[in-house]
């Protein structure tokens, strides 16, 4: 049932592009990201009060996210028309960026197509607990996050969106496998998640295309450097996501009972 529904909300968003990944390896360590991820996700009082099947929590959790989600398509979509193509033909030729910057390009149109998908999930999901998304200030903690997305520096921009994978995957990993969760939706399924879990891709997954695109605008040609550049910018951005989700359960849950 999961897989197939999997297979269905990627039907909804097209075809899926095929980028080819400038570098075959990855200079960060995807394990201890993930690590961290997980750790942020579990550590947070609001996300295990949802897992233990709290509506107050899971409403809070939708009405207190809902304007990053309603803006991760827009901060997308904002970025594909301002990649710069100067630094990657200073590093990888002329001949060779044309080709390439026109598949990173659909790579990004091709997230924010999805995500746009995903948030109408984000929303059935709100719908089916009844939780209210429309008309609720954004919280300190979620403007921290959608500030991070209006950085200039491409290298961050990307350790930004490959941050919000790493926690997407974890939040969905623990939550949709929490029965006292899905028992709160009408569907006894909280889909936005289903969507979100870790599975094989036909071609790079998002996080490593996300990888991939930061280290290609990073300065350096150290490994080294850049692994270290993009690790720590790649750890704020789930710490945020920690801290955004303590701000929204301290804020937010009285008020959604």
């Amino acid at each position: 049932m999961c897989c197939l529904f999997r297979q269905r909300v990627k039907l909804t968003v097209g075809i899926i592009f095929m980028y080819a990944l400038l570098f075959s390896e990855a200079v960060v360590d995807r394990d201890a990201l993930r690590v961290h991820a997980r750790e942020e996700v579990f550590g947070s009082p609001l996300i295990r009060r949802c897992a233990e099947g709290d509506r107050e929590a899971i409403k809070a959790l939708l009405t207190g996210f809902w304007p990053f989600v309603q803006a991760f398509e827009q901060a997308i979509d904002a970025r594909v028309g301002r990649l710069p193509t100067r630094p990657l033909i200073e590093r990888f030729g002329q001949s060779r960026v044309r080709a390439f910057f026109n598949e990173a390009r659909e790579a990004v149109r091709e997230m924010k197509d999805e995500e746009g998908s995903h948030a109408v999930l984000w929303r059935q999901s709100a719908d089916e607990i009844g939780a209210k998304l429309d008309g609720n200030p954004i919280l300190p903690g979620v403007a921290k996050l959608l500030e991070s997305s209006e950085a200039d520096d491409e290298v961050e921009f990307f350790c930004w969106l490959a941050g919000t994978e790493y926690i997407a995957e974890e939040l969905s990993a623990y939550l949709c496998h929490a029965p006292a969760f899905n028992a709160c939706f009408t569907s006894n399924r909280w889909i936005w998640g289903l969507a979100h879990l870790a599975h094989d891709h036909d071609g790079p997954s998002h996080l490593e295309i996300d990888e991939d695109l930061a280290r290609a605008y990073h300065s350096s040609l150290d490994p080294q450097i850049v692994g270290a550049a993009m690790n720590a910018h790649i750890r704020r951005c789930e710490r945020l996501f920690g801290l955004a989700a303590d701000n929204v359960g301290e804020e937010l849950i009285q008020k959604v009972a």
